[in-house]
Formats: structure tokens, C-alpha cells, sequence
């Protein structure tokens, strides 16, 4: 991993304790919190089982329809195209603010 100093401390974070000129140490220097740094890993979870579920769920509806119609891959190609739309306008929604 690389990083380089700032005037802050190490750029990716990590609490840097700096000495003072008599050689002592001083207080740790923490970096502060960056919002456009992307999504943390809860949210990536979330987006996840979000973006499996809007996916799984029309495609499972659409083969039952097809099976009980008996219209065999009509529903499933459309399930599978409200999925995929469906997973596409929910990641645009969630990383919209940081394009």
C-alpha cells in the first residue's frame, strides 16, 4: 500500500505521532473523516443484496408466470429486463453523488 505524508500525517488515515523540537512526543494527528472517499463497506453490502434482490426476485416471478401460462421464456426475458433496469436505476440513485 502507498501513502504519503501530509500535513496532517499519512494520507490514507493512520494516526501519526509527531515530536516536538525538544524531542518529546505530542498528541497523535488523526486525519479527518473524507465524504468523497466512496462507500463505506456496510453500504457496499447493502447495494449488494440490494442489487441481487431487485435482480432474483422479477426473474423468479417472471418463470412462475411461465410456468402457470405455460408462455415458456417470455416472462423470464422480461423479469429479466425489469431486473436488470431495476439494478441499474438503483445504482445510478446510490453513486450519483459521487460522478
Amino acid at each position: 500500500m502507498l501513502a504519503y505524508l501530509s500535513g496532517a500525517g499519512l494520507d490514507f488515515g493512520f494516526a501519526v505521532t509527531t515530536a516536538s523540537s525538544s524531542g518529546r512526543a505530542v498528541a497523535p494527528v488523526t486525519m479527518p473523516a473524507d465524504p468523497d472517499r466512496g462507500l463505506s463497506g456496510t453500504e457496499l453490502i447493502g447495494l449488494g443484496i440490494f442489487l441481487a434482490a431487485v435482480v432474483v426476485v422479477p426473474l423468479i416471478a417472471g418463470l412462475l408466470i411461465d410456468g402457470a401460462t405455460g408462455t415458456s421464456p417470455l416472462f423470464l426475458l422480461l423479469g429479466l429486463l425489469v431486473g436488470i433496469a431495476g439494478a441499474g436505476a438503483g445504482l445510478w440513485a446510490q453513486l450519483r453523488r459521487y460522478l
